[in-house]
């Protein structure tokens, strides 16, 4: 455990596993930088030891006093056949036994992914008033995915990367089991595992969160229509609060073309992974990169096709 607790506190889960350690730690750093008058405790929930990884964290964000750190080990049920696809992993998952890593006393759990970075004051995505409802998330703009899991498009879809928990309504009905319960009818329906099981048991129970808590890649490239106007996707990029580096474009790789990617170098610097040399940077992608600062617009992307 690190730092001190203050009477007023903000809860914040991470569960991620040890490859994700060094974008965990930029998440934390970012957070502590831009939120000096609030409280953090944190909570770092992975299925194996983070051991001297765990320590490499403490000392990077050691120059903050507005924390308390403690990592917690801890794996779904064995019994359980929870689906994977793509990239995602067990740790995955963990985030829906979130009422086993706070006392009984912790009413609101903020929860994040930990490739983000936090860009601004959050207190105010803290004190959101959730109506009553179980928790609070963005909407994915654009995406088509209620009809697949039988939503009414009116709710929206959204995205679980940034979620604002009422921990006792969660504890009271027993919301752990509702989602185990729908993972396990529905495996087929799950590319996107637990948020698209979140999504579809409690699409009625969400508040919706404005975009500026939880900018994804799509505000930045054209992955899909958005259905909003380029100056509201403009608005929410300046006001950004969290951006989110969801999706391919990940900072970390040298190739990325995501405009907040120099941010997410920033806070790194600052940290004991400040000498992470990404694996593709290699000398075809230097000589790429170079040229595409040289070559027209138009020329790039006609090389790329």
């Amino acid at each position: 455990m690190v730092g001190q607790m203050s009477l007023k506190t903000v809860h914040v889960l991470f569960c991620c596993d040890l490859g994700y350690a060094q974008h965990l730690c930029v998440a934390i750093i970012s957070m502590l930088e831009n939120n000096p008058a609030s409280q953090f405790d944190i909570v770092v929930v992975t299925r194996e030891d983070f051991g001297e990884t765990g320590r490499r964290i403490a000392r990077s964000v050691a120059r903050f006093d507005n924390f308390v750190l403690r990592f917690e080990v801890f794996s779904p049920p064995k019994d359980l056949k929870l689906p994977l696809r793509a990239h995602y992993s067990l740790d995955s998952y963990s985030r829906l036994w979130l009422a086993d890593f706070f006392p009984t006393s912790v009413e609101r759990v903020l929860y994040l992914d930990s490739d983000l970075i936090v860009v601004g004051d959050i207190q105010a995505l803290w004190d959101i008033d959730l109506g009553g409802r179980l928790l609070a998330a963005a909407t994915i703009p654009g995406s088509t995915k209620c009809d697949f899991l039988s939503i009414p498009e009116c709710y929206g879809y959204f995205n679980s990367g940034v979620l604002v928990t009422d921990l006792r309504q969660w504890r009271e009905t027993r919301a752990v089991d509702e989602v185990v319960a729908f993972v396990a009818a529905n495996p087929d329906k799950l590319a996107d595992v637990d948020q698209d099981a979140l999504n579809a048991c409690f699409y009625q129970r969400r508040a919706k969160l404005p975009y500026i808590w939880n900018v994804i890649s799509p505000f930045y490239f054209a992955y899909h229509p958005l259905g909003l106007s380029q100056e509201e996707v403009e608005t929410i990029r300046r006001d950004a609060r969290i951006v989110h580096f969801n999706g391919a474009s990940k900072p970390w790789s040298y190739m990325s073309q995501h405009p907040r990617r120099a941010d997410y170098l920033g806070y790194l610097k600052t940290s004991e992974w400040r000498d992470y040399v990404p694996p593709d940077r290699t000398l075809s992608n230097m000589t790429k990169k170079q040229m595409a600062r040289i070559l027209p617009r138009w020329l790039v992307r006609a090389l790329r096709s």
